[in-house]
């Protein structure tokens, strides 16, 4: 079978594309990068078949980062184990764990796909993994609040955030025309992640279904926290969650693989390369191809000075704090409805298959309905959400059915704003954006903290979602002013 001509100035800006993104170590380095042909059938099922298994251990991956929604599953397990220790600890001391664990993940996805070029992707998943895995070994031995939320913060969050591109970007290069398919589907483990390792831990802490029952005053309201026969078994959760995640680490860091010489982008070019790669909708495509060629920011600086950057670094601010709240505080405020811990446990597996298993769906909605549409139906459903929470009293179902729609609409908005970054700013300025906009995700997260933490003891837990209401409508109105489409104009030289 003859190899299609490619067009030279594609194949140029490929070339360029690859060069800047995706060089791995030496030690994965097999064939010559520049070689662009035909693979026959016969190949392309194994090329296949390689993905297949490439995914995998992507979603093995992300069933270890899935750690970073199983927080507020936990939390009120490790409150009460540090309150025996130190009986200053209070609940609201915890909780700034998850908006801190944020912003350290959010904060170096950029660096690790960075870092991957130069030590290579199986290094950089091996290291990720084994530094998650060996942190809640010794969060095992931890009894000081301080040193806790250090390592917690910073051992589990920065190498999660450092990871979390990796598996995506090799399985865009076995399946470079459905990159919807191997992001939702990847990312579906950091939601089935949660799901899984929610039950566990709680079967290991409190597998009778305890309820807090030993008070304590804080902030002038009376608290209560697990009894000793749930928090002593802590320790040994920790440690059981170390060695899960080290296993699922090595069966990663064995299948995950950057084929660094396969250009499948390139198969469906025909005769002169006139015709665009099948699979993609050219309109509303969630990824850049160089293929594809259309007007696109030039510069960081061009992008910054626009007014779509702004819009969208004060959508996602506004838009994401309801959800990562009601992540962070799921199970504490449940408690204050008068639901059980069993009850609170199956509420918050199933609210993280409905974050990260839905992020496939959105993705789907986005090629063929864009952006816009999808925030503002998300922004209506999350002001509904966040204005009906206050009043559900002791209604397992109504919070069942709020919390899940909120993390379903969740899950839309952080699979949304990388592609729309993408498709406003184009393949160059685009991620970077993209970084920026996860950045802001930390803070808005830390936002929604520090609204828990100052306004509960004062205005309860009412008076804080009616000020989230607040920050929603913002989003709404943006979200209507919102145009996804720029005209870049050329920057002088």
């Amino acid at each position: 079978m003859k190899p299609q001509e490619i067009p030279q100035q594609a194949a140029q800006s490929d070339h360029e594309f690859d060069k800047h993104h995706h060089h791995e170590s030496q030690a994965d380095d097999h064939g010559d990068e520049h070689h662009l042909r035909e693979y026959t059938q016969k190949e392309l099922r194994s090329i296949k078949i390689q993905g297949v298994i490439c995914l995998i251990g992507g979603i093995a991956l992300h069933f270890v980062l899935g750690t970073f929604y199983l927080w507020g599953g936990i939390s009120p397990y490790v409150g009460a184990y540090m309150k025996d220790k130190d009986p200053s600890v209070t609940q609201s001391t915890l909780q700034i764990i998850f908006p801190i664990l944020g912003i350290g993940l959010f904060s170096v996805l950029s660096f690790g796909v960075k870092l991957a070029q130069r030590i290579g992707y199986k290094t950089m998943v091996g290291l990720g993994g084994s530094i998650i895995s060996l942190a809640f070994l010794i969060l095992s031995f931890i009894n000081n609040i301080y040193a806790f939320i250090f390592i917690y913060c910073f051992m589990v969050g920065i190498p999660s955030g450092l990871v979390y591109m990796l598996p995506i970007i090799c399985g865009w290069k076995f399946f470079p025309f459905n990159r919807g398919m191997v992001s939702g589907l990847i990312i579906a483990g950091y939601g089935f992640g949660a799901f899984i390792f929610n039950f566990v831990c709680k079967a290991i802490c409190n597998p009778n279904n305890e309820e807090p029952s030993v008070p304590f005053e804080e902030d002038g309201k009376i608290k209560k926290y697990f009894p000793k026969d749930v928090f002593k078994h802590v320790p040994f959760m920790f440690q059981m969650m170390a060695l899960s995640y080290f296993i699922l680490t090595i069966i990663a860091t064995l299948l995950i693989k950057y084929p660094r010489d396969l250009h499948l982008e390139y198969q469906a070019v025909l005769g002169d390369g006139t015709k665009k790669p099948s699979g993609i909708n050219h309109e509303k495509s969630i990824d850049y191809h160089p293929t594809v060629l259309h007007a696109e920011c030039e510069t960081l600086g061009q992008g910054i000075k626009s007014r779509p950057f702004w819009f969208l670094i004060v959508m996602v601010l506004c838009s994401v704090i309801f959800g990562l709240l009601m992540a962070n505080c799921y199970k504490v405020f449940g408690q204050t409805l008068g639901i059980d811990d069993s009850s609170l446990t199956v509420l918050g597996s199933v609210q993280s298959v409905c974050n990260g298993g839905s992020r496939f769906l959105w993705a789907v909605l986005f090629d063929k309905y864009g952006f816009k549409k999808l925030y503002l139906v998300i922004s209506v459903i999350n002001l509904i959400c966040s204005a009906t929470i206050g009043y559900i009293n002791n209604s397992y179902a109504g919070y069942f059915i709020i919390l899940c729609l909120t993390m379903f609409c969740e899950g839309g908005l952080l699979s949304c704003y990388p592609a729309v970054s993408a498709k406003v700013f184009g393949h160059k300025v685009g991620p970077v954006i993209y970084g920026g906009l996860f950045f802001v995700i930390g803070i808005s997260n830390m936002l929604g903290y520090l609204l828990y933490k100052f306004g509960e003891p004062k205005i309860g837990y009412n008076g804080v979602f009616w000020i989230v209401f607040g920050f929603c409508c913002v989003a709404f109105v943006l979200g209507v002013l919102f145009k996804e489409e720029h005209e870049w104009k050329k920057e002088k030289k």
